[in-house]
């Protein structure tokens, strides 16, 4: 079954078969049922090629990453990357993956891409606070959408978690229960999810009398080895600045001050206490700690499944108004947070 013959079949024009099997708005819902029903009964699968022809789109998405970063050995993006593909095959998309060397092949990859048409629309990840990507796209006319936020004053779909927020809560949970030299484990500064954490850090202890410690606070890779490196660090400090709460970025940097709190003969949640973000990927839960940990908690998959189904929505819908979503992060209580000593 190809698609002219399908069409035959129902005595409607490629182009409406075509459109009617890719969403796109001004097919009757009506006849979109039939055409799925009837492709389903035979068996009809687009091609990549019949697609283009008909609706001027290739029914792909793409995504570019650094290879200095290797950030498909990073578990928060595979697992945002699981999401985005399984979303995008759901909604009868593909997804392609590309690697840049340094900014100037990376701005050569998206402009190769718009040349070739071989993608729809970008999926841009892990944002800068000054970041070039968004003004280039906009200037190629290739529709994108960023997970996460930065400081460009351009206008462009987004969707982010409310990193400030949640950082704003964490610190203040920490404050009430009586810490005073609260350390900030976290992601690289030059990025804007680690500067809105800081930002809601520094807040938050503001609004309780606290001036923040610039010992205290580091950013780097979100790895064991740095949460590690810099407990290992911090709690060498003198008494009067060694943090008695630690407040990291990820799970991962988590597992390492925890390393260092157990070799050292510290209680976690009793000596020091522990927070932080979780981004709810498969195997890595902040429950299952010895001592389960308390956490900022949003889903990086089901930010991953959304910003597909905004960027395809998009595509289909391209005068609507550019989608922002800022969805609310949970902070979930557990046995790692408690009085600071001597409350």
């Amino acid at each position: 079954m190809n698609l002219r013959t399908l069409s035959e079949l129902l005595q409607l024009s490629q182009t409406t078969v075509s459109r009617a099997l890719n969403g796109f708005p001004e097919v009757s819902e009506e006849t979109r049922a039939r055409v799925r029903a009837a492709a389903e009964m035979h068996g009809y699968r687009p091609s990549a090629a019949a697609r283009r022809l008909a609706t001027g789109q290739s029914g792909t998405l793409g995504l570019v990453f650094p290879r200095e970063r290797n950030m498909l050995a990073d578990l928060i993006f595979t697992e945002f990357l699981g999401s985005c593909v399984e979303q995008a095959s759901d909604l009868g998309y593909d997804v392609t993956l590309a690697m840049a060397r340094g900014a100037q092949t990376e701005e050569a990859v998206y402009r190769r891409a718009v040349r070739s048409a071989r993608v729809d629309g970008m999926i841009l990840s892990s944002p800068l606070l000054s970041d070039p990507r968004i003004e280039l796209l906009r200037s190629l006319e290739m529709p994108f959408i960023l997970h996460g936020r930065t400081r460009v004053e351009v206008p462009h779909a987004s969707l982010d978690i409310d990193n400030r927020g949640a950082f704003l809560q964490a610190t203040r949970l920490l404050c009430d229960l009586g810490h005073r030299n609260i350390a900030l484990i976290n992601g690289d500064p030059a990025f804007n999810y680690a500067a809105d954490r800081e930002s809601g850090f520094r807040e938050a202890l503001s609004g309780n009398g606290l001036v923040p410690q610039d010992v205290l606070i580091t950013g780097a890779m979100m790895t064991e080895r740095h949460g590690e490196d810099e407990a290992a660090r911090m709690l060498a400090l003198p008494a009067s600045t060694r943090p008695t709460a630690f407040l990291c970025s990820s799970i991962a940097q988590a597992l390492g001050v925890s390393r260092v709190l157990a070799r050292a003969g510290l209680r976690t949640g009793k000596d020091v206490s522990l927070i932080a973000h979780d981004d709810r990927v498969a195997d890595f839960r902040a429950e299952t700690f010895e001592v389960p940990l308390t956490t900022t908690q949003s889903s990086i998959g089901a930010a991953g499944k959304r910003v597909v189904e905004l960027l395809i929505h998009m595509l289909r819908h391209p005068a609507e108004p550019l989608p922002h979503e800022v969805w609310p992060v949970d902070l979930v209580v557990r046995a790692s947070t408690g009085p600071a000593p001597g409350v």
